[in-house]
């Protein structure tokens, strides 16, 4: 059912991540927050900062305004409040509400100024394209919770539960046919039909999967690959109700889910790599995609500029762009965009560069001079 954090409702689920994340950062004494963090934990969405609609392109994205980030950064209660309604609006199924006949092109959602929770689309068809806004009530369980996310079903008992109770049942009537000893055979025999004929009743109406509904087998895989604990896995829920009672399609979501995972655990430490997305729609059938994106420094031109320089003013203004290029390939490293060589190839250049520069003459370079150091700067 859904829970209330902060002035949201989000899912059992969301709730349970949220407070994991929060007793992460206390035990580790980490309250790093903002953007950068956001999109390591969700590689999968497209976060960006601000509050405008109909940005970016896919059905990934996700627009939070700077004033909601900063109160993310300083206050642990609103930092689990977002983090949790992000990670349902992670797994929200976007297609479930499109018209027939209409494909969803490109979809977001709005985290506005107040904290209010919007949505936009552009949905096409033959007839052409279609925009389209909402703005979510969060704070209101029912057009939160049932208009995007879908009403949970109540839980149904176990069948064990159910056994359970009717035994104890058993054993009160049995109890008071023993004050007649005369019918306590028959009590026996006939208590032991009823428990048999209700027990195997209870079976057949339970979900082949052992599983009571969605919520409960999406808990199971959350808690089983690592995939969609980590907000990489958007699921439909038509789908996932089809797993609870056909075995062929459960096996094949695991599998999915499985393969998935070694494919991530083997890429994740790719140079260039930053994330990837798996969507498995209604009919399971698979979309994956993967981002990656590097930096690297122009070494040859870097060179050519190095050995054009004839003065000191010269090669200052190189010295300048391969600080440039150093700072921009340290950053790549710690995004995963370059690997420790570039930074080397970077701090090398820089190092010859102030080697020669202490040789050349503190003077203004010559028309023939200026000439050659404008065409290394531009090609």
């Amino acid at each position: 059912m859904p829970v209330k954090v902060g002035a949201s409702y989000v899912s059992e689920a969301a709730y349970e991540f949220a407070k994991a994340r929060r007793a992460e950062k206390e035990e580790d004494k980490e309250e790093k927050g903002g953007l950068k963090e956001l999109k390591e934990k969700y590689p999968g969405l497209n976060i960006t900062v601000g509050t405008g609609p109909f940005s970016g392109t896919g059905t990934n994205n996700l627009s939070i305004s700077p004033k909601i980030l900063k109160q993310m950064e300083q206050d642990p209660e609103k930092r689990m409040e977002y983090e949790a309604l992000i990670y349902d609006v992670a797994h929200t199924d976007v297609n479930s509400g499109i018209m027939p006949g209409r494909k969803m092109k490109s979809h977001g959602f709005i985290i506005d100024d107040n904290g209010g929770l919007r949505g936009w689309g552009i949905s096409e068809s033959n007839d052409g394209s279609q925009r389209h806004q909402s703005h979510l009530k969060r704070s209101e369980k029912k057009n939160w919770w049932e208009e995007m996310l879908g009403k949970p079903k109540q839980k149904k008992k176990s069948l064990a539960k159910v056994r359970q109770e009717l035994l104890e049942k058993s054993k009160e009537q049995v109890a008071k046919a023993d004050e007649e000893p005369k019918g306590l055979l028959a009590a026996l025999q006939r208590q032991g039909s009823d428990v048999r004929d209700k027990v195997v009743q209870s079976a057949k109406a339970d979900n082949s999967s052992g599983f009571a509904n969605k919520d409960e087998l999406y808990k199971y895989l959350q808690g089983n690959y690592d995939i969609v604990k980590g907000g990489m896995a958007s699921i439909s829920g038509k789908f996932l109700q089809k797993c609870l009672t056909d075995e062929e399609s459960r096996n094949r979501l695991f599998d999915i889910l499985k393969a998935a995972g070694e494919s991530y655990a083997k890429r994740k430490d790719e140079v260039g790599f930053q994330g990837m997305q798996i969507t498995i729609d209604e009919n399971g059938e698979v979309t994956l995609e993967s981002t990656k994106s590097t930096v690297s420094i122009n070494e040859d031109k870097r060179r050519r500029q190095i050995a054009a320089a004839a003065t000191k003013e010269d090669m200052q203004s190189v010295i300048a762009l391969l600080e440039e290029d150093l700072q921009q390939v340290e950053d790549g490293l710690k995004q995963n965009m370059c690997d420790e060589a570039e930074v080397a190839k970077a701090k090398k250049l820089l190092e010859l560069a102030k080697e020669r520069m202490a040789k050349l003459p503190d003077r203004a370079p010559t028309p023939a001079e200026q000439s050659n150091m404008t065409v290394n700067m531009l090609i």
